[in-house]
């Protein structure tokens, strides 16, 4: 079976580049025959390359875009008179947020006879918002647990050690990221516990004025020196080493303009290092985070109710332990070879509709 597969990008830093990247490999693993146009070929411009895309369209089994907007609005269109099977897997922002501006209109079209697959249960209820009637697979994104699993490679690096004890987020700058409620929450939790840290590894765009505003919401709460933020140019070893080393993770994304966080392979990434998590309600961490078995959603948008979710998991050895060995097991439903199986049988039923 061949598959076109339409995607931003494949860079591993990148949400959407690692989602893709990952499904590629993975696809390609199951021996399934692949040919992916990024925007950083045939995509950058797409009407200029109209007909070479059809070409490759017209030779594949499968047109698979990452996200509705635009990508799916390419392979829709592209596609057209084809009778190829469209499937879109919907990440988030983008798409939802085409649905409440003027290209809710290409957007509605694009998902008409397109099998849309979603990755967690809030991306699903959003569009569900939009098109109450559209049938919606929900597939979790997949993650590889051996490594992520794996012990330290040793020694704890110098620089770690001098941070210990301290709570630890991952994720780009952005304020979907929801790092000023996280910060304020510390602010809170940091009254209590006076020598936890708080590490944050992310991309810290210099220029920025949403970092600029975190350093001030830490200045404020007191916490200058305790926030610390890591660039996240560092490699996936150092990145396990962080987690390993951390008390617990944090992350508590929020919604700013129908801008949300999809899902969260961070916290997939934290479980299988052991690591309790706090997260938020109402996003994407919901098909990430079992609630009250590996760790607790906290009110969206609330840094108190952060606050107290953190505080009752450090205080509380018994809970703290049975939320990272519970963890461990919550990260074997994603494994790559369960999720690939759900998009193969996808794939199939597809072929057949047609």
């Amino acid at each position: 079976m061949k598959i076109c597969f339409l995607t931003q990008n494949l860079n591993p830093k990148d949400g959407g580049g690692r989602f893709s990247g990952d499904l590629v490999s993975n696809l390609k693993n199951a021996g399934f025959e692949i040919a992916v146009l990024t925007h950083l070929d045939l995509l950058k411009n797409p009407l200029v390359n109209f007909f070479k895309i059809r070409k490759i369209f017209k030779n594949s089994d499968i047109i698979h875009a990452v996200d509705i907007w635009p990508d799916g609005f390419y392979a829709k269109l592209i596609s057209s008179g084809l009778k190829k099977p469209v499937v879109i897997t919907a990440l988030g922002t983008f798409s939802v947020a085409p649905f409440y501006s003027r290209r809710r209109p290409a957007a509605v079209w694009t998902c008409g006879n397109s099998r849309i697959i979603a990755i967690s249960e809030y991306t699903k209820s959003e569009i569900g918002k939009i098109l109450p009637d559209l049938k919606i697979d929900v597939i979790c994104p997949g993650f590889d647990l051996d490594f992520w699993s794996g012990s330290s490679n040793g020694a704890v690096a110098e620089n770690i050690g001098r941070m210990k004890p301290y709570i630890l987020s991952v994720g780009a700058l952005k304020p979907r990221k929801g790092f000023h409620n996280s910060i304020a929450a510390f602010g809170i939790v940091a009254k209590k516990i006076k020598n936890l840290n708080y590490i944050i590894v992310g991309q810290a765009y210099d220029n920025s004025a949403y970092f600029e505003n975190l350093k001030r919401i830490a200045e404020t709460n007191n916490v200058k020196d305790r926030v610390i933020f890591k660039n996240s140019g560092i490699d996936d070893k150092e990145l396990l080493e962080f987690y390993k080393n951390a008390e617990l993770f944090v992350l508590t994304p929020v919604e700013i303009n129908h801008h949300f966080e999809g899902f969260g392979i961070v916290y997939l990434e934290a479980a299988a290092a052991g690591l309790p998590v706090v997260a938020s309600e109402k996003s994407g961490a919901v098909s990430a985070v079992e609630e009250n078995y590996n760790g607790i959603l906290a009110l969206r948008n609330d840094p108190e109710s952060a606050a107290e979710a953190i505080l009752k998991i450090l205080e509380n050895p018994e809970i703290r332990e049975r939320f990272g060995r519970h963890g461990r097991e919550w990260v074997k439903n994603f494994s790559w070879e369960k999720i690939t199986k759900k998009y193969a049988e996808i794939y199939n039923a597809d072929i057949k509709r047609h």
